[in-house]
């Protein structure tokens, strides 16, 4: 029986490791949730409403270039902390409603730069109901209202308000397979921002609305892992008049493993191909590998991270439609003891754009150049457990992104600070 397992799991990272990965597992069915409900997400009970409070806190500590600028551009540091409250509210009817509520407010501080200051808020209901004891009919809005580096390109953060709606419908069966087909249609906008000798236009370059579809498949290979295959299409509609060349479609499909224990094992891989085709005939496409995947090992003493994900994102930087990102993350915490850890991470990422750069030179020399970012990021830092799987620690974080593009330039950050780890 044991050798069969293994041959089963062998046969699938085989597959899996022939090309790069892609989506996780989004959906889920309508008993697990239900379950995790009860057993992980009640809190508090009033009536029949289930409440699960958190309260989360991020980057405390001191940030020493708050707009990651060039070293020329007078780098600008001051200290910062964000409080994150959540709140989820459940409600179960009968075993076949489950109405959701989650609402996120987080409050950014900056001491002295008031203008980093921000409120951000996401707030998400849902439903869900199963037909029939086999047919689920699921449907959710989301609102986003957020002030961050939406992408690797973002050296400061930016207001982006995000409106989706979203609607699914499902066969399951008892062994949770699952087969279903599900819809989306997101509006995103951003607001400009000024950076040292330009004003970036955000609104007229990426303010768009996409509508997804998607064909889900998913199959229970074993008590607590799920295989899963879906296939879909894209549409990119952009709001300005003057960018609206950047409109286009994509097709979409995937497959892959999400396991949340498998021995000392848990994450998630997958495999898949975009095509990313403009609506513009003169401009190229991207058509590849993409995906996103993470895995963790425990082996004694040590426990083991690692990260990889591809995929194409719209550029606001130069007149390329879209940049092609790699990242590789991986990591290790060494325990020294039940109660404290050492923990290392580092991510490496490369950004590159499909068309060169046409640099001007005050000796009249004009030089077409490919632009290729890389992104390096290292984190040190100790935690000590303080109670179950909880930890807090203190982390020294170094980033530097070197560019070839001369506006973007090689640029440095520096972050000391406190963290909680959930992770122990």
């Amino acid at each position: 029986m044991k050798k069969n397992v293994a041959i089963r799991i062998g046969i699938i990272f085989i597959f899996l490791a022939l090309v790069s990965p892609i989506f996780s597992q989004t959906y889920r069915s309508f008993r697990s949730e239900v379950q995790d409900i009860v057993e992980n997400k009640t809190r508090f009970k009033i009536g029949p409403f289930r409440l699960y409070p958190q309260i989360r806190f991020r980057d405390i500590g001191y940030d020493g270039n708050v707009y990651r600028q060039l070293e020329k551009d007078d780098t600008i540091s001051d200290y910062t902390a964000t409080l994150s409250p959540v709140l989820q509210v459940h409600t179960l009817f009968r075993n076949w409603l489950i109405v959701s509520l989650e609402e996120n407010l987080e409050y950014i501080h900056y001491f002295k730069v008031e203008k980093e200051r921000a409120l951000n808020n996401s707030i998400t209901p849902g439903v869900k109901i199963l037909l029939f004891k086999c047919f689920v009919l699921s449907g959710q809005y989301s609102y986003r209202n957020r002030k961050r580096r939406a992408s690797s390109e973002f050296d400061v953060r930016v207001k982006e308000i995000a409106r989706e709606y979203t609607g699914s419908f499902f066969y399951e069966t008892a062994r949770q397979t699952m087969f279903g087909f599900s819809g989306s249609s997101r509006k995103i906008s951003y607001e400009d921002i000024t950076l040292p000798g330009q004003k970036i236009y955000l609104s007229r370059q990426l303010d768009r609305e996409e509508k997804t579809g998607l064909v889900e498949f998913y199959y229970r290979l074993f008590p607590r892992s799920t295989f899963f295959l879906n296939a879909g299409y894209t549409e990119y509609r952009f709001d300005d008049i003057e960018t609206q060349w950047r409109n286009s479609h994509s097709y979409q499909v995937s497959t892959g493993l999400r396991f949340l224990l498998i021995g000392s094992m848990r994450g998630s891989v997958s495999v898949g191909y975009k095509q990313l085709v403009p609506w513009t005939k003169d401009l190229e496409g991207f058509s590849g590998f993409v995906g996103r995947s993470s895995l963790d090992l425990r082996a004694g003493c040590f426990a083991l991270r690692l990260g990889y994900s591809r995929d194409s994102h719209f550029s606001f930087w130069t007149s390329d439609m879209y940049f092609i990102e790699d990242r590789y993350s991986p990591g290790v915490s060494f325990y020294l003891a039940r109660f404290l850890k050492i923990d290392y991470n580092f991510s490496y990422g490369e950004n590159r754009y499909p068309e060169p750069e046409i640099l001007y030179y005050p000796d009249g020399r004009v030089e077409k150049v490919k632009r290729k970012d890389i992104y390096q990021t290292h984190s040190i830092g100790f935690a000590v457990r303080i109670s179950g799987n909880t930890g807090i620690g203190i982390s020294l974080t170094f980033w530097k992104v070197d560019s070839s593009f001369y506006l973007r330039g090689n640029r440095e950050q520096m972050f000391v600070g406190m963290y909680v780890t959930q992770d122990f």
